[in-house]
């Protein structure tokens, strides 16, 4: 029986979260500091999957000309500040028609809008506005993603930074593991890629969290035997892969070896917060390809 069949027929998806509504109604927010053409064009592929609506927000960054301001003040009367500052954003308002324009080289049809403010709060603010279900942006080491965002965001959090063939999910002992893998083999099967999971098992904390998320501390061995479980039940429609260390060094080195096209990573229940501000950001930082953060 064929791969995609076989994932039909033995699991359901009955949430939205499986259906692959996450890409019901995209948010693409564009920072005044960096624009990556690659969101465009792979929010363009969702356009095509699922009918995704697309709104697209120039940010012109605050802290850009608090900056400028701060340089020009000794120089500057108040006045000429004020109208050099409104010159800065005239000349961000066409640089973001320049960008909108690129965007409906692959988006004909999207919302658009030019703002000033703080660039996760924007992202909040428009998020909530327009009953957004993922947010995409790109990423590149030059640029300062502002990872509070991927703390306090509700919604999924697809970050573009790297092409490739396959579909990987992560699991742990730290983590339910229920929407991580059903979401990994229903995105492989609607874009017909290959599936692949990475189960690290984190032996900082020695604990196991269940489908209710409860945590209970367990031996080495026991989570040994939780990670076969995991590899025996998904073994028939993904590649299964156990690792023991840290997550995100695992995931890096496993992303790199099957060639990741997306290394998709759900919220976890450990105390330290693996999936946390500072984890996430080691995450994107080392992780060459793109991410999804399921949230």
């Amino acid at each position: 029986m064929p791969l995609k069949s076989k994932i039909a027929k033995k699991f359901i998806f009955p949430t939205s979260i499986f259906s692959m509504e996450v890409f019901k109604r995209l948010l693409l927010p564009i920072s005044s500091e960096f624009f990556s053409e690659n969101v465009a064009e792979r929010a363009e592929k969702f356009v095509e999957l699922f009918g995704s609506k697309v709104y697209a927000v120039y940010i012109i960054e605050e802290k850009t000309l608090r900056k400028v301001d701060e340089i020009a003040e000794p120089f500057l009367t108040e006045k000429q500040r004020k109208e050099m500052e409104k010159n800065i954003i005239e000349k961000n308002k066409g640089v973001a028609n320049i960008i909108f324009e690129k965007i409906a080289e692959y988006i004909p049809d999207f919302e658009r809008e030019t703002i000033v403010g703080e660039f996760s709060d924007v992202i909040m603010k428009k998020a909530k506005k327009h009953n957004a279900t993922c947010v995409m942006m790109g990423f590149e080491k030059e640029c300062f993603l502002r990872y509070r965002l991927l703390e306090n965001i509700k919604i999924p959090v697809w970050v573009e930074i790297g092409k490739g063939e396959n579909v990987l999910g992560v699991c742990s002992n730290l983590a339910p593991n229920v929407r991580v893998p059903k979401f990994t083999l229903k995105f492989a099967e609607k874009f017909g890629k290959k599936a692949y999971f990475i189960y690290v098992i984190d032996t900082e904390e020695k604990i196991e969290v269940d489908e209710k998320g409860v945590k209970r501390e367990k031996t080495m061995e026991e989570l040994r035997q939780a990670a076969e479980k995991f590899a025996a039940k998904y073994k028939k429609y993904a590649d299964v892969k156990i690792a023991v260390g840290s997550i995100e060094g695992e995931v890096a080195k496993y992303a790199d070896e099957v060639n990741a096209d997306v290394v998709i990573i759900g919220r976890e229940m450990k105390k330290r917060k693996i999936f946390s501000r500072e984890i996430k950001k080691e995450m994107i930082e080392k992780i060459k390809h793109s991410l999804l953060f399921l949230n």
